[in-house]
């Protein structure tokens, strides 16, 4: 089986390394001198715009370029892509204190509730905002086209697409949930209204009868409270159903970039079998190439060889025997 030793590159590059890591005016570990003579990584020249990042080069270095040793830098889609996670991460922190902020404005209190409310639109126009901002980029990374690192950005592509949809899913679950209940109270609270001024206009008409039927002072404060409150709830509603329309717009973008999971699954799957394919006749031709080298004229002639001596030591016992 051929083979090929690798251990000279190895050092070389591990020289480098330790060539580029070690202080200015330090002695070199490779050469034999202070002054160096072992290869060293250097960045190509970043004058050139076409290319995303500066290769990396292991040549040797000349006198002028001694101690400007830098490592390349990486892709500037990374950076974009490093931007979208931290805002996902932030829009996920912010989800969660939007749902205790719904929890809380749904609970029963005594105060007019526009403290959480304000809390409430807040964190909704901040977290509406960075989705917007993370399809906004998303949209940028894919317009970055390189053919060096064109599938790597493609897979990372897709995967924050996947995991900014489910995201935006999830948070539109949380404001139509968030809407429903809201139109759950403000039902309930225009029945419980209703049979109050029913029932206090009926006391009314028994207490005095001759009077004309009308509302007293405390049901109208009462209605005019109900009437504030069903204003308060139907501005609420107005809100989440346009937070709700554009979450939808944003699912509507994303689904441009999201590829069919089924289809890169059907992709692996394909692969792998390539793969056990290739292995299988690959064990197939190193099974042959083993009988072959068996049955080869070296291995015959070292049989031989091995006859031969053996007989020739046969030969000089019995000689010593006989003579």
């Amino acid at each position: 089986m051929a083979t090929r030793n690798r251990t000279p590159l190895y050092r070389k590059y591990r020289d480098a390394l330790r060539h580029v890591r070690a202080p200015p005016g330090a002695p070199s570990s490779s050469g034999g001198g202070g002054g160096g003579g072992g290869p060293v990584i250097e960045m190509a020249s970043l004058l050139r715009s076409d290319r995303p990042y500066a290769p990396l080069s292991t040549d040797d270095p000349s006198a002028s370029s001694r101690g400007a040793a830098t490592v390349g830098l990486p892709p500037a889609w990374v950076d974009v892509s490093e931007e979208i996670s931290a805002n996902m991460q932030r829009a996920r922190t912010k989800m969660a204190e939007l749902a205790k902020a719904h929890a809380k404005a749904l609970m029963p209190s005594f105060g007019d509730g526009r403290d959480d409310q304000r809390a409430i639109e807040v964190l909704t126009h901040e977290v509406t905002d960075l989705l917007k901002r993370s399809e906004k980029r998303l949209q940028k990374l894919s317009m970055k086209d390189s053919s060096e690192d064109s599938n790597v950005r493609k897979n990372v592509q897709r995967s924050l697409a996947t995991d900014l949809q489910n995201l935006s899913m999830e948070f539109r679950k949380k404001q139509s949930s968030y809407l429903k209940q809201l139109r759950q109270q403000k039902e309930g609270q225009d029945g419980v209204d209703l049979e109050m001024n029913i029932n206090g206009a009926k006391s009314t008409f028994e207490d005095d009868e001759f009077d004309d039927v009308g509302f007293t002072e405390v049901q109208m404060s009462k209605l005019k409270k109900s009437e504030a409150f069903t204003r308060e709830r139907e501005r609420e509603i107005e809100q989440v159903v346009e937070s709700v329309n554009e979450l939808a717009q944003i699912m509507k973008d994303l689904s441009v970039l999201v590829i069919d999971q089924g289809t890169i699954i059907d992709r692996i799957d394909y692969n792998i079998q390539n793969v056990a394919a290739s292995v299988e006749e690959g064990y197939k031709q190193l099974q042959k190439a083993e009988r072959t080298q068996k049955k080869g004229g070296m291995v015959m002639c070292a049989t031989v060889l091995v006859i031969l001596i053996f007989i020739m030591i046969v030969l000089l016992i019995l000689k010593e025997i006989i003579f």
